[in-house]
């Protein structure tokens, strides 16, 4: 643990405060549940081209057909989520989740594995599917709260296109 920077477990606190929060219902915008699916792309991406730069287009396909199966997930576990949504749409009142902990633990804890293992050179890190296993698991937890926000999003548009039908509540 001395190896450890004292910035990581700043992160690891700072994140698991906002999983937490995401436990409570909360009314936002709909645009900004996009933004946790865009940091876990953006700082796995950057993450995931610095421990594999030499990664072969297969593992990085694992990755895209994770991430898409991650969107199905995180989309059906939105479906069953009662939304309401102010007249113009601007507002969401979600339900309590604490799915979006959940993700934000494993994919700390599984960089945490990922770093570790490659610093100390653990012979599991040199077989052939360690690189494409990594990042399908990476593809799928980036996936996962994408296909979450999209369904908010996606309902959020049918719920003002549609007002007389949906009366501001989507199901």
């Amino acid at each position: 643990m001395s190896h450890i920077p004292g910035y990581v477990f700043v992160i690891l606190a700072v994140l698991i405060y906002i999983g937490v929060k995401r436990c409570l219902p909360r009314e936002v915008r709909p645009e900004r549940l996009l933004l946790f699916p865009l940091l876990i792309v953006a700082g796995g991406l950057n993450s995931m081209t610095g421990l594999f730069p030499d990664a072969a287009a297969s593992s990085w396909a694992c990755a895209v057909m994770a991430g898409a199966i991650g969107l199905a997930a995180g989309w059906h576990h939105a479906r069953g989520w009662r939304l309401s949504f102010n007249a113009e749409g601007s507002r969401v009142r979600l339900p309590g989740d604490p799915g979006l902990l959940i993700i934000i633990l494993f994919t700390f804890g599984f960089e945490f594995v990922l770093h570790f293992a490659l610093a100390a050179h653990l012979s599991w890190t040199h077989s052939s599917l360690f690189a494409p296993a990594a990042l399908a698991v990476w593809g799928l937890l980036a996936g996962m709260p994408a296909g979450r926000a999209i369904n908010v999003l996606v309902r959020r548009q049918q719920a003002v296109s549609a007002p007389t039908q949906w009366s501001g509540v989507a199901r």
